[in-house]
């Protein structure tokens, strides 16, 4: 055989593979850099070939690779409740822990909303007492839950308290009852939604 003709067969392998990468480093060109490509061109050290711009170089079986999901995502952050209830202890007006970690609560699902949102505070007790000492005990607790509010961020004109005293209790009984149930206050947040 012909030593030209050699050389050319020698040299058709070459041309035929840098005509591909050609015509696959055009076809990157309509892939953003920042695009995941899977089963790119696959150059010298098995590393994928990248373009000028830092696209992949593609060919016909290349393809988008499918969105990665992380594994750990960040808990959602708690919805805000029409209505929180904090419980008081017998003729106490004082915040419990459990009842901190409840107005934490309300706090925390305001979130960016604390400075713009609404809160009413409304204190009840339970039927054992007089009503006029009552009432004034009910003030008192819905002022506690507001303190406690204005002390996590919540600016105090955004915070109105009403006592009803035993006049609206949650669980139903005679007079002078020690029910635990009706030594509460409600918070009832409001977050005033889009002005159009």
């Amino acid at each position: 055989m012909n030593m030209g003709i050699r050389k050319a067969w020698a040299v058709l392998p070459a041309v035929l593979v840098a005509g591909g990468l050609m015509a696959g480093a055009a076809q990157a060109q309509t892939a953003a850099a920042t695009d995941v490509w899977c089963n790119p061109v696959i150059g010298w050290g098995s590393t994928p070939l990248r373009t000028a711009s830092g696209g992949y170089v593609i060919h016909n079986g290349s393809y988008p690779c499918p969105a990665q999901t992380t594994a750990a995502t960040a808990p959602a952050a708690p919805g805000l409740q029409n209505e929180y209830l904090v419980f008081f202890d017998w003729d106490k007006a004082n915040i419990t822990p459990a009842a901190d970690r409840i107005i934490s609560d309300v706090v925390n699902a305001l979130g960016a909303n604390r400075s713009t949102a609404r809160v009413q505070v409304i204190g009840h007790t339970d039927t054992s007492g007089k009503p006029n000492y009552n009432q004034r005990l009910s003030m008192r607790r819905a002022t506690a839950v507001k303190q406690a509010l204005v002390a996590k961020g919540v600016p105090a004109n955004n915070v109105t308290t009403e006592g009803k005293g035993e006049t609206q209790l949650l669980v139903k009984t005679g007079d002078n009852v020690r029910e635990p149930s009706n030594r509460r206050a409600q918070i009832l947040p409001r977050v005033a939604g889009p002005t159009s």
